[in-house]
């Protein structure tokens, strides 16, 4: 089984998501993006999925996540604002996928099983 972690500073989004994903993968969840930062470098986890407003932030740790852990795939979900084009250009080229809310959790599972298969067969 695949293992995840997912960062969201809403709880009852950790929680429904933990809930929704736990018989597909391992999934650990966070509110703190410190944690998030630290668990983040660990090579186990196949995926990171990170819902947060993009903002410097974000993007630092989306540098660091595919620095450190360039096995991982890197998955972001935000609702999409004009004032966000510009940090969005830079975390395309850190995320595997952007999604933007609300989400079809179907088409997330589909595109996350498609992004994991890939990312399994080219390393």
């Amino acid at each position: 089984m695949k293992n995840a972690i997912f960062y969201s500073p809403d709880l009852n989004l950790c929680v429904s998501l933990l809930l929704y994903f736990q018989d597909k993968y391992k999934v650990t969840t966070t509110t703190d993006l410190e944690v998030l930062n630290l668990l983040s470098i660990n090579p186990t986890f196949d995926i990171i999925i990170i819902d947060a407003d993009p903002n410097k932030q974000i993007l630092n740790l989306c540098h660091t996540i595919k620095e450190e852990n360039k096995k991982s795939s890197l998955i972001l979900t935000y609702v999409f604002k004009n004032q966000i084009k510009d940090t969005e250009k830079s975390l395309r080229l850190y995320a595997d996928a952007i999604f933007y809310k609300p989400v079809d959790l179907e088409e997330v599972t589909k595109n996350l099983n498609l992004i994991v298969a890939n990312k399994t067969n080219s390393v």
